[in-house]
């Protein structure tokens, strides 16, 4: 019987310990720093782009729909960050393409191998 109150006890201040930081507000301060570095991120990713093109790595067709992309999922970040969430690198919560799934693995962008793979 003691046992029972005993684990009983400890699961339920384990429970309320962690409900704790699961209901804490995010702090506004950390979310700007964050908006900042994925400002420059997102710039840096599209300098990248122009840099591949330039070095004939990529053609101007697909790097224009890279940066295309890009910008959709700039926007999508500041609208989140907007109302206060921070989805991190995706919001594709650990579903992961398959080897053998062809369906998802089409939609991937097609890249060209680098000059030291070849």
């Amino acid at each position: 019987m003691l046992r029972k109150f005993a684990v009983s006890l400890l699961t339920l201040a384990f429970l309320t310990l962690s409900a704790g930081t699961a209901l804490a507000a995010p702090d506004s301060a950390k979310l700007d720093e964050l908006k900042a570095l994925n400002q420059q991120m997102f710039t840096l990713k599209k300098q990248m782009v122009d840099k591949q093109a330039e070095a004939g790595l990529l053609d101007k067709e697909k790097a224009a729909q890279i940066k295309t992309f890009i910008e959709k999922r700039q926007k999508q970040m500041e609208e989140d960050f907007a109302k206060g969430e921070y989805t991190g690198f995706g919001k594709r919560h650990g579903h992961g393409c398959k080897k053998d799934d062809q369906s998802k693995s089409k939609d991937l962008p097609q890249t060209n191998p680098s000059p030291s793979n070849s």
